[in-house]
């Protein structure tokens, strides 16, 4: 799938979501870059692949609730064993 302009392709091998739960519940203790971290060594180990062949990280989320969430890609993908030159 390249693009016009680019000379690589895009490739995206595995993704995985967190669980939901209830306000209070049994996730309460977890904040959002945890349940990052978590689905991402999911996707990670779904891909069959190791953290240092990971190019990007994308990452996504509805309410920004923790304080390194501004940063929330590049948080899960260095606590996710992702190596910092990798960009996030």
């Amino acid at each position: 799938m390249a693009t016009q302009g680019y000379e690589r392709e895009v490739v995206v091998l595995a993704g995985k979501r967190t669980g939901f739960g209830t306000f209070g519940g049994s996730l309460k203790d977890f904040s959002a870059t945890d349940l990052g971290v978590f689905s991402s060594a999911a996707a990670i180990e779904a891909a069959g692949i190791t953290p240092d062949q990971v190019d990007h990280t994308f990452f996504g989320n509805a309410l920004q609730t923790s304080a390194d969430a501004i940063y929330l890609a590049r948080h899960i993908a260095l606590r996710a064993g992702i190596p910092d030159e990798k960009p996030a």
